[in-house]
């Protein structure tokens, strides 16, 4: 009883960090902008390193500066009132861009733009989309794996076996 009563608090405490954490995303700030120089992009640090996720500065890997400049351009946006063109800055990124983490992040940020006026339909299609796609991109990085292992396989020859342990008497 005592386990389902842990589990159960576990999961409120997790529903209720989560709607907070989404109602202040979408609550804009009363102040009007800050100068540029006031504080630093987000993603970016006061020292001039890119952070990555779960990486710390400087280990941001393909793409990461990308998702950096998407990130404060979304707040630029948001901060301006001129949310209502974000779906379009997303289209022209996917139609340049095709590293796959970009890709992931900005088909999440379409999706989210596309339902926040109840429009969950194509929400849910641009997330399917973005699934496909990478579940492509991932049979292909299988596929790719897996044809390397095979010819390091026959490039390095059988396997000698052990030499049986001479049996004693």
């Amino acid at each position: 009883m005592q386990r389902k009563t842990l589990l159960a608090s576990t999961f409120a405490l997790l529903i209720a960090g989560t709607a907070a954490l989404a109602v202040a995303q979408d609550a804009a700030p009363n102040a009007p902008a800050a100068a540029p120089k006031a504080a630093p992009a987000p993603g970016h640090g006061g020292d001039g390193f890119r952070g990555g996720p779960g990486f710390g500065p400087g280990f941001g890997g393909p793409g990461s500066a990308v998702i950096d400049d998407l990130r404060a351009l979304e707040h630029l946006y948001k901060v301006s009132g001129r949310s209502k063109e974000l779906p379009a800055l997303y289209n022209e990124v996917l139609s340049k861009s095709q590293d796959p983490r970009v890709r992931t992040y900005v088909y999440h940020q379409l999706a989210r733009a596309q339902s926040a006026p109840a429009n969950p339909d194509q929400a849910i299609a641009t997330l399917r989309k973005s699934l496909d796609e990478n579940l492509a991109n991932e049979a292909r990085q299988r596929a790719e794996f897996d044809k390397m292992r095979s010819d390091w396989e026959q490039h390095r020859g059988p396997i000698k076996p052990a030499p049986a342990p001479a049996a004693q008497p």
